[in-house]
């Protein structure tokens, strides 16, 4: 029987942990847009290894884990950072879809469906 190396568990649950916590964040964005009537924003930050989420009554930044950087991004430019939003109808601004990975190669990705805003995680891309 083979036993997984402990680093590459470790490190497995910490990608997957950014994934989750990016799903949670981007519903909480279109949550507050429905309720709140008005849009919310948020930008990711590649240089930064972050991303900024900008609700009508607060800002925040969330930084990805050690160990854990963006492996793709195909939400719009805008100055340099990718940008999505919800309106105030829940719809986000377009579909895409966000690519993690570990420094091992390890990748996950968080994908929004355009016209449903269906979040999902996969390992493997759209």
């Amino acid at each position: 029987m083979a036993i997984p190396a402990l680093g590459s568990v470790s490190e497995r649950w910490t990608l997957e942990t950014a994934a989750w916590r990016l799903v949670s964040d981007l519903r909480l964005a279109q949550q507050i847009a429905i309720t709140g009537g008005m849009d919310t924003r948020i930008d990711f930050r590649w240089a930064a290894n972050d991303y900024r989420m900008f609700l009508p009554v607060e800002q925040s930044k969330v930084k990805l884990p050690s160990g854990v950087s963006y492996a793709l991004n195909n939400f719009p430019v805008s100055g340099g950072v990718h940008k999505l939003s919800f309106t105030t109808l829940g719809a986000p601004s377009r579909g895409g879809t966000v690519g993690f990975k570990t420094e091992s190669g390890s990748r996950i990705y968080v994908i929004l469906t355009p016209a449903t805003a269906r979040i999902r995680v996969s390992a493997e891309p759209p």
